[in-house]
This record gives structure tokens, sequence and C-alpha cells, in this order.
């Protein structure tokens, strides 16, 4: 076992006398298990001491100051194993709920159900405050909707800090989620950055920031900022968000108000204290009408359903659709039942990658692009004699957006195979299209209409939830754009006609593959990457080649856009030589993209990433493409390049 990280324990082990039940999560400062003593199930985080010790004694101190019924509750804590430790391991309530986000997600709350909410925290945070704890990491994801009674619960303290606790980081900032963060400390870092010795303190009004960008989401599916970059951090510092009631009508004014209070630039302006949050949310549900009790958000329903029949106009107005996502609420609640839900006993099976036809299969498919071709060039041939007789339309039909849906195709995948479960689109099924966005809209910022090749595989390991792939007849937020129509009767007809042949006929449409948008990390990966020392300054970009099978000679590879597992050859920080990145490739149309989101060690222990592939001649995002080649889903590139620790991928 590798004393930098620890392994994952099996169910059945016995730590402390709680036997593992099943693992919850992970992140930067450990791993969560739900763990059974008797009758009682307990959440039992597990945490190297290597590297990670003072992390978990800070934790515990935090734990015991805390007694409230919306704050975690510690039940013990001790090192395993007995004899030779190498882990510490703390054991608090389990709380048996939704995380605030899949809480929202799924029941589509009022205004009213949001305000008791965003009390509990509050509340939960005025404890915290006045015991001299601040939590430092807030966000949904760090809230759990109890099953028991609704109310909300703040859970892992594990970034958190104490009044004269000792300092743990050598860094500016303390660990915490960049989007949360208040304006505060980005000034102090862009005024102290280059003091030796500096770091920023987070206080109680840190935490009610964070508790007003999870308001901000609660009431308008958007975060206020995305501070990914120097453009996002000069948003937070000096620019105003967009009020919740003006994103979204639903919101109350009187809310809004609130939650722009707690999004203020500075501490001065914001709620002195987090009871005093509590007496004006107070105040403000005593007063509230029945508009309070409006569904925040448009629910799923039958007049966003599209069929598989339309699946053709469904993927050619897929980027018109997400050109006008922001102008529209975002959908939550149950998604209601399809028709042919009865028919689909495979609807929750993980995708699979796509499969070649058979060879009888293969040629008959030939034979119809052969006969559609020839379709065409008779149809058009006709068109144009009618367009020479004037009959020209006063505006040409829309470009179509074509892009063939992409496979999983790995490079020499290392020992063990891919740690992901590749995933192959076509229309209709309920995952993102492969250009289309995964981060949330940023309600202050321009419009970024760049898109999205694929989407970024979380592993499993790190989170309870699994992904599934549902036919579905939802195609999005908005309703379908109108087609354009084509004034002249004989000229529309040939030319539709000509259209509808290509649609029919499967006839490819123009190969257009722009660069990827920004996307955010997985869960726990920025914490993990900081505990392991890859952003440190000055530390140097490590040797990494494509896993090339064995006898392959090193030089120019020909990849393709996929699931793909590269080999670093050198240390990084702490991470070991030898170990695998594993991620998607995404084929740009000068560059190819690495987005890496897990690493593999040669003890077989995974942790979350978020790397990219760096050109080593020019540091630059992305690898040089070479040689032209006909495929617009491959490239050829060097079989060696440099990776990039980053927080968000770029």
């Amino acid at each position: 076992m590798s004393p930098r990280l620890h392994p994952v324990v099996p169910p059945g082990t016995d730590i402390g006398g709680y036997l593992v039940e099943e693992r919850l999560g992970a992140g930067g400062f450990g791993a969560v298990y739900r763990a059974r003593r008797g009758e009682r199930s307990s959440a039992l985080k597990l945490i190297p001491l290597w590297g990670l010790a003072e992390w978990a004694e800070r934790e515990v101190a935090i734990l015991l100051r805390l007694k409230h019924a919306n704050l975690v509750r510690i039940r013990g804590h001790g090192q395993w194993p007995d004899e030779a430790p190498q882990s510490f391991f703390i054991v608090m309530d389990y709380v048996e709920g939704r995380r605030l986000d899949v809480w929202a997600t799924e029941e589509n709350p009022s205004a009213r159900e949001v305000v008791r909410k965003v009390l509990g925290v509050a509340r939960g945070l005025g404890a915290a405050h006045r015991a001299k704890v601040v939590h430092r990491d807030l966000k949904e994801s760090n809230v759990v909707v109890r099953d028991s009674d609704g109310e909300a619960v703040v859970v892992d303290f594990g970034a958190g800090g104490y009044e004269s606790a000792p300092s743990i980081t050598g860094g500016v900032l303390p660990p915490g989620t960049l989007e949360y963060r208040a304006p505060e400390a980005w000034r102090f870092q862009q005024e102290h950055g280059d003091e030796r010795g500096r770091s920023y303190q987070p206080g109680p009004s840190d935490d009610l920031y964070a508790l007003g960008v999870v308001l901000y989401w609660l009431l308008t599916g958007r975060q206020p900022f995305l501070p990914d970059e120097a453009e996002g951090v000069e948003a937070v510092l000096n620019r105003a968000p967009r009020p919740p009631q003006a994103l979204n009508p639903r919101v109350p004014g009187a809310l809004g108000d609130v939650c722009m209070r707690l999004l203020a630039k500075t501490p001065e302006e914001r709620h002195p204290d987090a009871d005093t949050l509590c007496a004006e949310l107070e105040a403000l549900l005593a007063q509230a009408d029945e508009a309070w009790d409006v569904k925040l958000c448009d629910a799923h329903g039958a007049d966003t359903a599209t069929t598989l029949a339309e699946a053709p106009q469904a993927v050619e107005d897929e980027l018109a659709q997400w050109l006008k996502r922001r102008k529209a609420r975002p959908r939550r609640g149950p998604r209601p039942p399809q028709a042919g839900d009865a028919y689909e006993p495979d609807a929750n099976a993980v995708a699979i990658p796509f499969e070649p036809p058979p060879a009888a299969l293969a040629g008959h498919s030939k034979a119809l692009r052969v006969a559609a071709w020839m379709a065409l060039v008779v149809v058009l041939i006709v068109g144009g004699l009618v367009l020479a007789r004037g009959l020209m339309p006063s505006s040409p039909p829309a470009a179509r957006h074509g892009m063939a849906p992409h496979s999983h195709v790995t490079v020499g995948s290392g020992p063990g195979g891919s740690a992901f479960v590749p995933t192959s689109w076509s229309p209709g099924q309920e995952v993102a299209a492969p250009w289309r966005p995964l981060e949330a809209d940023e309600a202050a910022g321009p419009l970024n209409g760049a898109s999205t090749l694929a989407a970024v595989a979380v592993p499993a390991t790190y989170s309870k939830e699994k992904a599934s792939v549902k036919m579905k007849k939802d195609t999005g937020m908005l309703p379908q754009p109108e087609p354009q129509r084509l004034r002249g009767t004989a000229a529309g007809k040939a030319i539709g006609l000509g259209v509808a042949a290509c649609l029919s006929m499967a006839c490819p449409g123009s190969q257009v593959r722009p660069t990827p948008p920004p996307e955010d990390c997985p869960p726990g990966a920025v914490e993990a990457m900081e505990q392991l020392g890859l952003f440190a300054p000055g530390l140097e970009r490590p040797l990494t080649t494509f896993a090339l099978s064995p006898g392959k000679d090193a030089g120019f590879v020909k990849v393709r856009e996929g699931v793909t597992t590269v080999r670093m050859v050198a240390p990084w920080g702490r991470m070991p030589s030898q170990t695998l990145f594993s991620g998607q490739l995404l084929v740009g149309p000068e560059r190819v993209y690495g987005r890496l989101t897990e690493a593999r060690t040669p003890e077989n222990e995974r942790i979350p990433v978020c790397v990219q592939f760096v050109e080593a001649q020019d540091a630059r995002i992305g690898l040089l493409k070479r040689e032209p080649v006909s495929d617009p889903s491959s490239a050829i590139v060097y079989f060696s390049l440099d990776l990039k620790a980053v927080r968000r991928f770029e």
C-alpha cells in the first residue's frame, strides 16, 4: 500500500469497531464510507496520515466544537489499523438524504421552500460562527437535505478553520471552491500574492458570501460568476450580478434583494452575521403570500418532448437551442413518463461503444449512400434548371451543423483497461449532445459561443450517483426554433427534395469541430491535486506518453476522439512515475485536447484529477495536429506530451 494515497476499503472491513458497508464519495481530504455498529449507521471518513494528519486533527477539533441540529455531529475518531496505523478515521452522524443541488433539481422548489432550506443552513452557520468555526467551503454539495424532517444539514468541515488554529497550507488562499470564494479573498490575493508568508484568513462573512452563491443558484439555476480566469475574477471584484428577480420573474423581489446583499463586494455591505440573516428570512416568510408557493422553474412536461422520428431535426437544431438557453429558466422536477418507456427495458443501461455494422449491412449502407447521391444529383439538376428560370429563393436555407456521433477509441489503454465507461451519443438519449456545453451559464458574463465535443466522464468510484442513459423525448429547455421558409414554390420544392434526400438517406453534413469550451473539474479533483503538490510554483510539467502497445515505435501516433489513457514516465509532485491518466480526448480544428479526470498509480490507487494535455514545445493547451487526415474525429500528434493541473478545464 502506498504511503501517499489510501486504497479503496472493501465492504466488511472493521475500522475501529465499525463495519464498512459502502463507499459514499471521496475528495482531496479523504474518502467517506457508510459504516455500521450494531443497528446504527454512521458516516466514516478515512484520511491518509501521510501528508494529511494535520488536516485530520483540525477537522476533529472543529467537529468537537459543533453541536447543532443543522450541523453534522462527530461520534468518534481514531487511527487505523491498530498496528502501524496509516489512516485517521472520523465517525459522524450518517445523514440520510439528498444533496441540496440534487434536491432542488428533483423537487423544483418554490421560493418558500428555498428559504426554509437556506434558513437551516444559516442557523447552522450561526452556531458554527459562535463557536469560532468557519466552514470555508460551503456549497450545494456540502449541504444534505435530511429525509426524516426536510432540514438542511451542513456537512464536510474538512477545509474548515477555527480561531487560533495553526496554519497548515503554505499558499495565499486556503482550500476552497473558486465559484464560492468571496471578493475580499481574491482582492487579498491580488494585493499580497507575491509577499512571502502572507495568507488570507477567511471569516464568517466568507461563509455568508458562499451562501449567497448557493441561494442565487437555487433561485435562478445559474451561478452569479464563474471566476475561472482573470476576466471572471475581475467580475467578482467589480461587477454586480444580475438580480435573481431579473433573471427569473418568479423570484420575489424582497428575496432577490437578500441574495444581492449576501453577494455584496465587501463584508461591511453584507449581513453582519448569520443570526441577522436568519431574522430577515424569518420576517420574509411571515409576510409571504401565495406567490411564494409558485415553483421557481418550469417543470418537465409533454410540451417539451420530442420523438425519435423527429431526431434529424432535433440534431439540426441542437446548436440553435443552445444559443438560446440563456433566455429560458431551467427545468426542474421529475420528468413525466414517456409513451415509449414501456418498450425500453434497457432504458437505464449504460451506453456501449459504437459497433461497426456487419459486412453485409455495411454493403447495404454503402448502396444506400450511392443511391442517395444519385438521387441528390438528379434533384439538384432539376433545381438548377428551375433556378435558371428566375425562381431564385429570397433567402438561402439555414446551414446545417452536422456532426457524426463519436465512438469510444483508446490509444493503448494501460493494464486493467480504461477506468471509464465510454458514452456514445445519438439523438434522443438523455445525455448532452457532443457539442453541447456542460457548465452552468454564467449569469453576469458574456455568452461563450464555443462548443463541447464530448462530456468528461467522472469516475464512478468517487460518486454514489450512477450515470444512466435513457432514450428521451425532451430535447432541452427551449422550444424548437422555427425553420426558415423559402419563397418560390418550385425552387423551394426542388431544394427541399434534395435536403429530404440527404436526411432520409443519411448524407453527412459538413464536419464542424470547434474548440471545446470550459468545463468544471470532477468533484474532489482540485483538492486532491493540491494535496499532491501539483499546483506548486515552479513545478516542472511531467513528460508523458500515449500508452502505446508493446513494441510500438515512438514518433507520431494517430489518435481518435473518445476515451484515452496516457502514461506519466516521471514523478510529478507527490504523484509517482508510471501513473496512468484517463479521460476524454477531444479533436478541435487545429489541436487535440485531453481532459483527464482520473489518475491510477502503479499500486492501482485511483485519484480524481483535473489535468489537460500541454504541447511540450510551446506550452499551449492542446497538442498540435501534425498531418491532415480524412477522418475529422482523428488526428496525427507526437507521441509524447506534457500535463498541466488546472482548476477548470479551459
